[in-house]
């Protein structure tokens, strides 16, 4: 995937959110790499519908084949077989890009992995969310220092959605 990684991760440009503490529609990105990190995925996906959010989760994997079959239709999963060989989208994948646009975005990115930070710079989201890592924070509106491979992706979300309510975010 030697192409997908050249070229600039795009700064995030803030858009027009309402409330953050009560997000219309949320996405969540990951970058997994078991079907372990995949069903942690599945349950935090569960978990957040059940609160009756519109929630959506990118979830990419760096393998050739599928690490399990999804079948939820809040999970878009994708691999680098969704990409060409020079790392460009194919047709179908970024239709999903740019067919949606969320209020909320937050990265559960641990690694500093260029590919997965210029897939999550791509996403259209009002606002963007992730874990801080040096010289990556172009990318998010608010970066938190939260160690995401030891706690787990619940506890961040909810420690993300905490600070969200604390800080009464609202645009307008």
């Amino acid at each position: 995937m030697y192409f997908g990684k050249r070229g600039a991760i795009g700064d995030h440009k803030p858009g027009v959110v309402n409330d953050l503490s009560k997000p219309q529609n949320i996405v969540m990105f990951f970058c997994v790499e078991s079907k372990t990190e995949l069903d942690e995925v599945r349950k935090l996906v569960r978990s957040v519908r059940t609160k009756s959010e519109k929630v959506k989760a990118y979830v990419f994997s760096h393998e050739q084949e599928r690490i399990d079959v999804i079948t939820s239709k809040s999970i878009i999963y994708f691999d680098l077989n969704d990409f060409t060989l020079f790392g460009k989208k194919k047709d179908y994948l970024q239709e999903a890009f740019e067919k949606e646009n969320f209020e909320l975005m937050i990265s559960f990115l641990n690694q500093p992995d260029p590919f997965c930070y210029k897939l999550a710079s791509q996403v259209k989201a009002g606002f963007k969310v992730g874990p801080e890592h040096p010289g990556l924070t172009g990318i998010y509106d608010l970066t938190l220092d939260f160690d995401i491979g030891k706690k787990g992706y619940q506890e961040f979300y909810d420690y993300t959605r905490h600070y969200l309510s604390v800080l009464n975010i609202k645009t307008r």
